[in-house]
């Protein structure tokens, strides 16, 4: 959830000095889910590092015209070997440029096309970000996908607040594989992870109906049960560990993974090589 944690994470601390008497936290999507003033384009030296990261596909800007007269960018990363396609959901506040470098060339060893969009509000795209819209928009990337490029399977990955994207949008279609990284189970378990226990009794939480109406452990409990590979660190602080240990436990799928990258936290996780072989190995069965 890149951000967010330390969002949520400020409003907690915030409410301790009010510990004697009981209290409502209340999150809002404008204070929750990051977002820029304005859009910024993507640089020419950031397309010629993704070229130079990897050579043998072809890089392909994308804009589309979402709701709310909001154009996204992204890239279509195309490998001339692949018709398998990965789309990334990032996290909080994680723009494609700077932030995903590291991150796309480290997918680029899977051998498959990428399509990734900066979210409505941040990096490039335009727009007021909010659930529903994120909700949509993911919809819109996946039509656009089938629409121009064909794919003969999609895998949609999801990281961070990105995974409630990535899962709500499983729940609803026909898909080859979904990957959940770093993931909570739901906002309630997220945000009860992260409240100190003395601070529980004084505390309640009030939060808007579209953070709880996306909630990982409903759609792989009872929506989703085609493959699923979920990966977390084993020393993530800011998405404990054992939100993914649950998520895995709930999910009805018959062919599932769960990986716990060691010594690693939030950030990192696809760094370990031996993840992004058994990442290789979860496409190869699809």
């Amino acid at each position: 959830m890149h951000n967010s944690v330390n969002r949520v994470s400020s409003v907690i601390i915030a409410a301790a000095v009010l510990m004697t008497t009981a209290c409502t936290v209340r999150l809002s999507e404008d204070t929750f889910i990051a977002s820029d003033d304005s859009a910024t384009p993507f640089t020419a030296e950031f397309t010629h590092q993704l070229q130079q990261a990897m050579p043998n596909n072809t890089i392909n800007p994308i804009s589309l015209d979402a709701s709310e007269q909001a154009r996204l960018h992204g890239f279509y990363i195309d490998n001339p070997n692949s018709k398998t396609t990965i789309m990334f959901f990032q996290g909080n506040g994680m723009k494609i440029e700077p932030h995903t470098l590291n991150t796309l060339t480290r997918l680029s060893t899977l051998n498959t096309d990428i399509l990734i969009v900066d979210r409505r509000g941040l990096g490039a795209s335009e727009g007021q970000p909010r659930i529903y819209n994120l909700v949509a928009d993911a919809q819109l990337q996946l039509d656009y996908l089938h629409q121009q490029y064909q794919p003969d399977n999609v895998i949609i990955h999801g990281y961070s607040l990105g995974s409630f994207i990535a899962a709500d949008l499983a729940k609803n279609n026909k898909i080859a594989g979904l990957v959940l990284q770093g993931s909570a189970t739901n906002a309630d378990d997220w945000v009860d992870e992260k409240t100190p226990w003395y601070m529980s009794p004084f505390m309640s939480l009030e939060m808007p109906q579209g953070f709880r109406n996306i909630d990982n452990e409903q759609v792989v409990a009872n929506h989703y049960q085609g493959p699923l590979l979920v990966i977390a660190g084993e020393n993530d602080e800011e998405v404990p560990p054992e939100l993914s240990e649950k998520l895995f436990a709930a999910s009805q799928s018959a062919q599932k993974q769960l990986i716990m990258v060691p010594n690693v936290g939030h950030q990192g996780m696809l760094d370990s090589k031996k993840t992004l072989q058994q990442y290789q190995a979860f496409i190869a069965e699809l």
